[in-house]
């Protein structure tokens, strides 16, 4: 069985007429139309997001359509809204409790969404002799209450630059995370803190889209340990506590297993101690890559033997579990997908690349249903398990595979984002720090251009909205 076959096979643990501008059509071929004819004659909308229950619809087709268009039908994936499990049938919304009428050349639909799942309206056209053929679809998702009061925000909180040993420089690093598309960026240095402080205060002068959020890699216990969007450097709140930090490690030893050894006991409690620390400091603290191998071209061994792993995973006192590190080798993912479902299971997990060099930026990320992409919302979505750690390679030529994993209702909506939205969402947020490079390199201070950038991104989402 090969990586993606594998992966696939677990991977769940856990009507604006100006939105024809925004979102591409999708036409008989099922590829996204382009720009150009999504402006001039796709169908309006090209994509929607609803709450489940009642709702209402209008599927507004191109003018050279006008009276031909003969009837719309619907399918539903993701879910079983049409199937009444006994039927051998596909359950193909056969009886999808929609109605709908043509008004003024439109399809003016009442429909009731009663599953949460994807739903896709197809649009058909007459033909001579009363046969129809495929014009267009119109995919939906409906979604519960509480996951439609969300937005979805992409973000790595785990890369490296030339402070530490990282290839690029910081500057390098920013602008890459919105080369790649991300909402929020945290560059995380080994025991370096103001790497990330620097770069939020350095491009804190543009109105952008773009969270820049502290971070730091620290390196106490033989764990990788994440201090993610603490209010200050637990490298340097360490040092200047040590004291109350090796009290707090000497408590948390006794109440380990006898039966471990003293390097395990030790690099135990002392990762407790340093989540204990974070989590004083305000920020996330994270479990890095369990499955990470050190000096893999001398021996590939794991940087903690199996008892240290094990009790950090499954005494869980850590905030997030960084189930994709895509630096890290395919048995690394492998292995994490195995072990945390059976030492850490219900833990939020996130994805990061790691990233050494810009060249392996957005290869890995976090997908974050929160209020809003300020860290407190993001903090508050994680710890309550409303993340996805995302694994995004090329294989098969470009093709771009994005696998998801998490809580399974996420996950569900995930996939008709990458089909739907993040396409389009990606292509803003590059645009944005495509002129904000030009600014910094110009040192112009118009910002003009950048603010309606940002715009842009922060409203797409808003205009799927139904």
């Amino acid at each position: 069985m090969d990586r993606k076959t594998f992966i696939k096979s677990i991977a769940v643990i856990g009507a604006s007429p100006a939105f024809a501008a925004s979102v591409p059509a999708k036409g008989a071929d099922g590829k996204n139309k382009t720009k150009s004819e999504s402006f001039g004659g796709g169908f309006v909308p090209s994509a929607r997001i609803f709450k489940t229950g009642r709702a209402k619809l209008t599927i507004r087709p191109p003018e050279k359509y006008a009276g031909k268009l003969s009837s719309l039908s619907v399918s539903i994936l993701y879910g079983d809204a049409a199937w009444d499990g006994k039927s051998d049938s596909f359950p193909w919304a056969k009886d999808f409790p929609a109605k709908y009428r043509e008004e003024n050349g439109a399809f003016a639909i009442d429909a009731d969404f009663k599953k949460e799942c994807r739903y896709t309206f197809v649009v058909k056209d007459k033909k001579r002799g009363g046969n129809e053929s495929f014009v267009a679809s119109v995919p939906v998702y409906a979604l519960g209450e509480d996951i439609y009061a969300l937005r979805p925000f992409k973000g790595d909180s785990h890369i490296h630059s030339t402070n530490s040993d990282g290839k690029n420089s910081p500057e390098e690093v920013a602008l890459r995370c919105y080369e790649v598309g991300l909402d929020y960026q945290a560059i995380s240095d080994h025991s370096v803190y103001s790497t990330s402080e620097d770069m939020k205060r350095k491009f804190s002068r543009f109105p952008t889209s773009m969270s820049f959020f502290n971070a730091e890699e620290c390196h106490y216990s033989h764990a990788h340990i994440q201090n993610f969007g603490g209010s200050q450097s637990l490298t340097e709140y360490v040092k200047k506590n040590r004291g109350e930090f090796d009290a707090l490690v000497a408590e948390i030893e006794k109440t380990l297993p006898a039966d471990a050894s003293a390097v395990v006991r030790r690099n135990v409690a002392v990762a407790e101690a340093e989540f204990d620390f974070i989590r004083r400091l305000g920020g996330i603290s994270v479990f890095n890559h369990p499955f990470w191998e050190a000096e893999p071209k001398k021996g590939k061994y794991t940087h903690m033997e199996s008892r240290m792993l094990d009790l950090i995973a499954g005494r869980k006192k850590f905030d997030a579990y960084e189930l994709v590190n895509s630096t890290c080798a395919d048995i690394a993912l492998a292995r994490a997908l195995c072990h945390y479902p059976r030492h850490c299971a219900g833990k939020p997990v996130i994805g990061c690349t790691d990233a050494h060099s810009v060249d392996s930026q957005g290869t890995g990320y976090t997908i974050v249903f929160a209020k809003s992409c300020d860290f407190p919302d993001i903090k508050d979505a994680v710890l309550g398990g409303k993340s996805l750690a995302v694994d995004a390679y090329s294989s098969h030529g470009s093709k771009l595979q994005r696998l998801a994993f998490g809580d399974e209702r996420l996950v569900r909506f995930s996939y008709f984002l990458f089909d739907e939205y993040f396409p389009l969402h990606d292509e803003l947020v590059a645009r944005e720090g495509k002129l904000i490079k030009g600014a910094l390199e110009s040192g112009s201070k118009d910002y003009s251009e950048i603010a309606e950038a940002a715009r842009a991104v922060e409203g797409l989402y808003e205009s799927m909205l139904g």
